[in-house]
């Protein structure tokens, strides 16, 4: 860690900026929250308001900065855009035309030289020192997409106003209103700045240190509950680098992504639309392909893994047609229901038993997936 700053400050490349903001926040804010402790009582609704802003800000990060600016998963509204930006801003993680350019690029040169915070560089500068050093902090913004976008032009122009207007005076001023303003600016501000921009950098170092690389092997990004659980979904981050256009990070419904949540809270109150998927034959055909990799270094046959693949893809799809055919059947059917009312009880009888067959074609198709993909989980004690 000081050896990489050291190199910094001998080259020329330490950014200050950076660099005294990340150290001067927790250590001024460490001080004062010992002499706010001893001099004042606690007050519950500052805990309140710095739980519930802390939430806000991350998922400003995770739903706004990351998964609609930086990745365009999903289209919003410009007010929603505009909450993404403030309550984004207060996190002082940069404006987000200059966050989500530095994240296109880390995705576009994950691992190699050109990425920013490539873990082969090391835990921490990945984690936070890549912020250190103006060779990665000061490269070109390339988005020209954002730079269309008046709010998020303004705030990057004017990005130091938004970030201390959001970041300190913002919670100063809800703890002045609950009769206690210093409790707002060092546990609503401070403390809650830095909690927060941990939990972000957690996803860029121990997401590509450890966890499981579920859909592909060729990435260092892993998959990880512990940072899910920290970031509001972001932690399925080797999914994530596989699919990087999918809205969602956990696409189990067991998997913690409030991020995901949100964006489909947003689509059901029609604040947003768009919501991007990667079809599931794709993710399915990515997770086999991860996992055959891994049975392939025990010795399995290559032909034996790629034969059984096949038997789980061919049984996905044939689920797929069933549910298309069934919901086509359905339609058709509302289409013409008031008719077939009138022309009496055989043509009603007619369409159930049509439904009891596509029902049950689907039935057989989920039989025929769950057999070959029980076969798939099974390949450990398959002989070959």
């Amino acid at each position: 860690m000081f050896k990489n700053i050291w190199t910094a400050i001998k080259e020329n490349q330490l950014d200050y900026t950076n660099f005294l903001f990340l150290i001067l926040n927790p250590l001024l804010t460490g001080c004062g929250l010992v002499y706010y402790f001893q001099n004042h009582d606690f007050n519950i609704w500052i805990l309140l308001f710095t739980l519930i802003y802390a939430i806000l800000t991350n998922l400003s990060i995770t739903a706004g900065y990351h998964r609609h600016f930086a990745h365009k998963s999903y289209d919003t509204n410009s007010f929603v855009q505009f909450l993404y930006l403030f309550i984004g801003a207060s996190g002082f993680q940069g404006s987000a035309l200059k966050w989500s350019s530095d994240h296109r690029r880390h995705h576009r040169f994950e691992d190699t030289e050109q990425d920013p915070y490539s873990i082969h560089r090391g835990f921490f500068h990945a984690h936070v020192g890549w912020l250190f050093d103006k060779k990665y902090v000061a490269q070109s913004i390339q988005a020209p997409d954002l730079e269309k976008l008046t709010l998020v032009a303004h705030q990057h122009r004017h990005y130091l106003l938004w970030s201390i207007v959001a970041g300190y005076l913002f919670p100063t001023f809800i703890g002045f209103l609950f009769g206690d303003a210093l409790g707002g600016l060092l546990i609503g501000g401070g403390l809650r700045i830095f909690l927060t921009q941990q939990s972000t950098f957690f996803v860029n170092s121990i997401c590509h240190y450890i966890g499981r690389k579920t859909y592909c092997h060729k990435i260092s990004a892993r998959d990880s509950w512990f940072v899910a659980l920290l970031t509001h979904g972001e932690g399925y981050h080797n999914f994530h680098h596989k699919f990087q256009i999918d809205y969602r990070n956990g696409i189990r419904w067991y998997h913690w992504d409030p991020t995901k949540w949100t964006i489909q809270f947003l689509a059901l109150i029609g604040f947003a639309k768009k919501l991007r998927t990667v079809p599931k034959i794709e993710i399915l055909r990515a997770r086999l392909s991860a996992e055959a990799e891994l049975q392939k270094r025990k010795g399995l046959s290559e032909t034996y893994l790629q034969e059984l693949r096949e038997k789980v893809l061919q049984a996905q799809l044939k689920i797929q047609a069933a549910q298309e055919h069934l919901q086509s059947f359905k339609k058709e059917y509302a289409k013409k229901r008031e008719e077939l009312l009138v022309q009496g009880q055989v043509y009603r009888m007619q369409y159930q038993q049509k439904l009891l067959e596509l029902k049950s074609e689907l039935e057989k198709a989920k039989i025929e997936f769950n057999f070959a993909l029980q076969q798939w989980r099974c390949l450990e004690l398959a002989k070959v």
